[in-house]
């Protein structure tokens, strides 16, 4: 008998999104004014009873059809992530760029965040695959037939460098032009190399004060 497909429904939005607005700006370094951007464009929103971060994936046609969650207390330096029932692993958490003719590609939601304000709004597309699998990529290219370039944003470990030379082979394959371009070294993704940062800047403001 075949498995009945579970309807997708987002979660209940929380009154106000103060928790993962704190969590996003004092844990993970990001900016409040980048942060408020991406509620106020409904990319994310602080879930109901959980306080959850929940990223939202859309269509072309701007229909909700995946969405991942992030814990925002983590024990024991574990965190809470899974994907909400019904989501579509065809589509994934973007933000996308009218006229540009470029994809960034990264794995996880914060990762795309964090270049999103590393590099102030880039005019690119920028899409998180929430795994190391290429399945949203393929369809986002597909539903936007101007792009032509690809660069590869994955996670600076073995699982994310390998993941970038079979996507990488395949898209060269089909005839896109891929670049391969994950964090400086001695960072493992984007979030690490903006906390970092942060880190190294909060660092130089103290040296000139004193």
């Amino acid at each position: 008998m075949e498995r009945e497909h579970q309807p997708f429904v987002l979660p209940f939005s929380a009154s106000n999104n103060l928790r993962i607005i704190r969590y996003l700006t004092e844990e993970r370094g990001l900016s409040e004014d980048t942060v408020q951007w991406f509620i106020e464009h409904h990319l994310i929103f602080e879930s109901e009873p959980y306080h959850n971060v929940v990223f939202v994936g859309y269509d072309n046609s701007g229909i909700a059809k995946f969405a991942g969650m992030r814990g925002i207390y983590d024990r024991n330096g574990k965190s809470f992530k899974c994907d909400v029932a019904g989501s579509d692993k065809r589509y994934a958490f973007h933000v996308g760029s009218e006229g540009s003719d470029t994809v960034w590609v990264f794995e996880a939601g914060i990762d795309l965040m964090s270049c999103f304000e590393l590099y102030h709004h880039p005019s690119v597309h920028m899409i998180a695959l929430g795994m190391t699998s290429d399945n949203p990529l393929e369809v986002y290219v597909r539903e936007h037939p101007e792009i032509c370039c690809i660069k590869l944003c994955l996670d600076n470990d073995e699982p994310g460098r390998k993941a970038c030379r079979t996507i990488a082979e395949k898209y060269c394959q089909l005839g896109y032009r891929v670049d391969i371009s994950g964090p400086p070294s001695g960072f493992k993704d984007y979030n690490d190399w903006l906390r970092g940062a942060g880190r190294v800047k909060k660092s130089w403001e103290r040296s000139r004060k004193r």
